[in-house]
């Protein structure tokens, strides 16, 4: 399913890419949630909220997105070409 995604989901999508995670969404708005690619793919969820994800990302309570990735030595894209390079390696 195509979608625009919305702005406050930019950072769901760039922590979850940074720890080697892809988002799929799901019928009823929520995320399925893969680990790697091809024979190796792994579901680690069917249907995320998007709280559940941030939590796989390691952001939980006041802990944001880029806080959490930050805190785990991963480099935060900080322009959209950042963002792109980092989605190109999912």
């Amino acid at each position: 399913m195509d979608r625009d995604i919305r702005p406050s989901e930019v950072s769901l999508f760039a922590a979850a890419g940074m720890r080697g995670l892809r988002l799929e969404d799901t019928r009823d708005g929520l995320y399925r949630v893969v680990r790697g690619q091809g024979t190796s793919a792994r579901t680690l969820s069917e249907r995320a909220s998007f709280k559940e994800v941030a939590n796989l990302c390691g952001a939980s309570g006041s802990t944001t997105l880029r806080e959490a990735a930050e805190r785990d030595g991963l480099v935060w894209p900080d322009s959209s070409e950042a963002f792109l390079d980092a989605m190109r390696k999912i």
